[in-house]
């Protein structure tokens, strides 16, 4: 039987490793799938963030400062 392809970009394992560091004993592959997905939800909506703001100082290149404010500016919206 095939295997099924992957429907996140990040890799399950780093996920489950990051669940177990947070203190789990145990995590199933669709809960450490799920937390993947969730998380490159995140990361395209700060990385759509950041690009704008490099766009607005007139780059096209993403830097860390843009990241770095993406997700302060991402964090205060959503967590006033």
């Amino acid at each position: 039987m095939p295997r099924k392809k992957s429907e996140t970009i990040i890799p399950v394992a780093p996920i489950d490793r990051l669940i177990r560091n947070a203190g789990a004993e145990r995590v199933s592959e669709s809960g450490a799938a799920a937390l993947a997905k969730i998380l490159e939800e995140l990361g395209t909506e700060i990385a759509r963030l950041a690009d704008e703001m490099a766009k607005h100082t007139g780059r096209k290149t993403i830097k860390e400062e843009d990241i770095d404010l993406a997700y302060k500016t991402w964090k205060k919206a959503k967590f006033p």
